[in-house]
């Protein structure tokens, strides 16, 4: 059971990571000249320039993400000698990695419909929530942890 939630995991990231990409190929050609770069996260003004590959930043940060969370899910699962602690743990890395991977598409997503004028910046409930969401995680998993522990005993 453990290596299926974690395997589904890890397929869930990929079609994340695959969706962030392809919205930005997809969208790239139909932007206009002048586009925004960076949103207004705190009442700044977004950073409007001339269209460049600088677009794609956004989409290569997320894959860095997902690069180094596997690499930290790796080591760390190498660590641990206990499978079942093993499986836990890689099914929250991958888990809190699908949230950050929400966290880039939104960002692409906002950018993209900021350049087009359809929406001002980033929906911050969502965007805060997908960061709340995130911090919540980390109590979760440390009570599953010592539940699953407290039975095993």
């Amino acid at each position: 059971m453990w290596k299926k939630s974690v395997v589904l995991l890890f397929i869930f990231n990929l079609i994340l990571l695959s969706a962030g990409w392809v919205m930005t190929v997809y969208t790239y050609p139909k932007l206009p000249q002048k586009m925004p770069l960076w949103l207004n996260f705190f009442g700044q003004q977004p950073i409007i320039m001339e269209k460049s590959l600088l677009f794609f930043i956004y989409p290569l940060a997320q894959t860095l993400f997902f690069m180094f969370f596997l690499i930290v899910s790796r080591r760390m699962s190498s660590k641990n000698v206990i499978p079942w602690k093993a499986n836990i743990l890689k099914e929250y890395i991958y888990l809190t990695l699908i949230f950050f991977n929400l966290i880039f598409i939104h960002l692409q997503r906002s950018l993209i419909l900021l350049a087009r004028q359809i929406e001002e910046g980033v929906d911050k409930f969502y965007f805060y929530s997908l960061f709340g969401i995130i911090f919540l995680l980390i109590p979760y998993y440390r009570l599953r942890l010592k539940i699953f522990v407290k039975k095993r005993e």
